[in-house]
C-alpha cells in the first residue's frame, strides 16, 4: 500500500490503484498511517512552507471518481479552520471528509467490494450470504461465503432476455483475501489475492465473452462454440473456447504469465492497428511468460502445481527467487515486507506451504540463510544477521 501512496503523492496513481487506495482509507487506522506519512512528506518536500488545502481538496476530488465537488464543499469548509493551525494533521482530514461523507459505500481494504456498472459499491463479508443488487433492484447474483454466484441467481430472475448492452461489475479481492466466481455461462473464476477483476453481469449471446484481470485467476472456461471466451491481462489478450488455465498479471510484476492446465489457449498483444497479430498457442504443461519492459514472449514447460496450487490454499515455490517469493507473501498474507539484505536478492529457495504462519514461513528461510527480522503490524523488515558475514 506504501506504493500507492507514493504513486498519489507523485500523481502517478492510476485509476485502479486510486480504487484500491479510497477502500483502503475507510478504515479509520490507515487513516493514521496515511496522516503520517503525508506528514513526512510535506516536511521532507515543503518544510514548514503554508500548503494551499483548497487546492489540495480539489485535485483529490478530480481523482475520486464520481464525486460532487459542490456537496462536499460544505463538509471540507467545517475542517479547512482548524486545519490553518494544524496544516498537516489537515490534510489527514481530507480523505476522510471526501470518503465518509461519499454516496458510494467504501469500506475497509479489507474487504471484498463489488462495484456496480452505477458506481455503487457493494461489501462483500467472507462469512456471509449476501444478494447482489442492480440499480433496478433485480438480484443478479448471490454471495454464500467465499463464492459468488451470478448463474444460478442471475439467470433464473432474467427468463428469456436477450442483453445487447453489456453492464460490467467490478470485484476487488484484496491481499490475504481470495474469492469463487461463477460468471452467468458457468466459467468458473478463482480470484487471488491483490486482483481486481472486471465482468460482464450477463454475456451478449454469438459475441465475446471478454473480462478484464489486473491481478491472478485461474479460469475454468465453459465451451460455446460462437463466444470465444477472452482475459484481457495489460496489453495481452488470452482467447479460449472451453479449458482451464492460469493468468497472473499484477501491475507491479515484471511479467504477465499464463499457464496452461487443459485445452487450449491462444495469446496475442492487443493492438487494434496491427492487423496481422502475433499470436501464440500454449500446449497443456506449458507457461508462457511476457516481458512487460523487452515486449518478449517465452513459452517453457513447468509444473502447473507450483502455479495452481494457491486455489487450494498452498504455496509452492520451485527454486523461485526470493524477490519473487516475497511478492507472493505479501499478496497471500497481507503483509508489507522490505529486505534490506541484499544477499538474499539472488538465492533461489524450494518450497511449500499449507497453513503455516508468516513467521513459521520466514523462520523456513532463515533455516536456509540466516537473517533477521522486526515484524510491526503488517510490516516486515529483514536485516542481515551478525553470523552471515561470511556470505558476503
Amino acid at each position: 500500500m506504501r506504493k500507492l501512496i507514493n504513486k498519489y503523492l507523485d500523481d502517478t496513481i492510476g485509476g485502479i490503484e486510486l480504487e484500491r487506495l479510497k477502500v483502503w482509507l475507510e478504515k479509520e487506522k490507515n487513516q493514521s498511517k496515511f496522516k503520517t506519512i503525508l506528514e513526512n512528506h510535506y516536511h521532507l518536500n515543503l518544510g514548514l512552507q503554508a500548503v494551499d488545502l483548497e487546492k489540495e481538496y480539489s485535485l483529490l476530488l478530480n481523482k475520486l471518481e464520481g464525486h460532487n465537488i459542490n456537496k462536499r464543499r460544505s463538509y471540507f469548509a467545517l475542517y479547512q479552520r482548524a486545519a490553518v493551525l494544524m496544516v498537516l494533521m489537515g490534510l489527514g482530514y481530507l480523505l476522510y471528509i471526501t470518503i465518509g461523507n461519499s454516496n458510494e459505500s467504501y469500506t475497509d481494504g479489507n474487504f471484498i467490494t463489488i462495484k456496480q456498472e452505477n458506481g455503487s459499491i457493494q461489501v462483500i463479508m467472507e462469512d456471509g450470504s449476501v444478494e447482489i443488487v442492480d440499480s433496478k433492484g433485480e438480484i443478479i447474483g448471490r454471495q454464500d461465503g467465499g463464492q459468488l454466484d451470478y448463474k444460478n441467481i442471475g439467470s433464473a430472475n432474467s427468463g428469456n432476455r436477450v442483453d445487447d448492452i453489456i453492464a460490467y461489475n467490478e470485484l476487488v479481492v484484496p491481499n490475504g483475501k481470495k474469492m469463487k466466481l461463477i460468471l452467468s455461462d458457468s466459467t468458473i473464476v478463482h480470484i487471488n489475492s491483490g486482483t481486481y477483476f472486471k465482468y460482464p453481469v450477463r454475456f451478449v449471446k454469438n459475441r465475446d465473452r471478454r473480462v478484464f484481470l489486473e491481478g491472478e485467476a485461474f479460469f475454468e472456461v465453459s465451451k460455446y462454440k460462437n463466444s470465444p471466451f477472452i482475459v484481457s491481462a495489460n496489453e495481452l489478450d488470452i482467447r479460449v473456447l472451453g479449458t482451464k488455465f492460469d493468468v497472473s498479471s499484477y501491475e507491479n510484476d515484471n511479467t504477465v504469465s499464463t499457464v496452461l492446465v487443459e485445452g487450449s489457449v491462444e495469446l496475442y498483444y492487443r493492438n487494434e492497428m496491427q492487423e496481422n497479430k502475433d499470436k501464440f498457442l500454449l500446449a497443456p504443461g506449458q507457461i508462457a511468460s511476457w516481458q512487460k519492459s523487452e515486449n518478449n514472449m517465452a513459452i517453457t514447460v513447468v509444473d502447473v502445481k507450483e502455479y495452481t496450487s494457491w486455489i487450494n490454499g498452498q504455496i509452492i515455490f520451485r527454486v523461485r527467487p526470493f524477490p519473487e517469493i516475497i511478492k507472493v507473501l505479501e499478496r497471500h498474507y497481507d503483509v508489507s515486507i522490505t529486505n534490506n539484505y541484499s544477499f538474499l536478492d539472488d538465492q533461489h529457495f524450494f518450497a511449500k506451504f499449507d497453513n503455516e504462519t508468516i513467521e513459521q514461513v520466514l523462520s523456513y528461510f532463515q533455516n536456509s540463510t540466516p537473517f533477521t527480522y522486526t515484524r510491526i503490524g503488517n510490516t516486515i523488515v529483514i536485516n542481515q544477521s551478525k553470523k552471515t558475514d561470511a556470505y558476503d
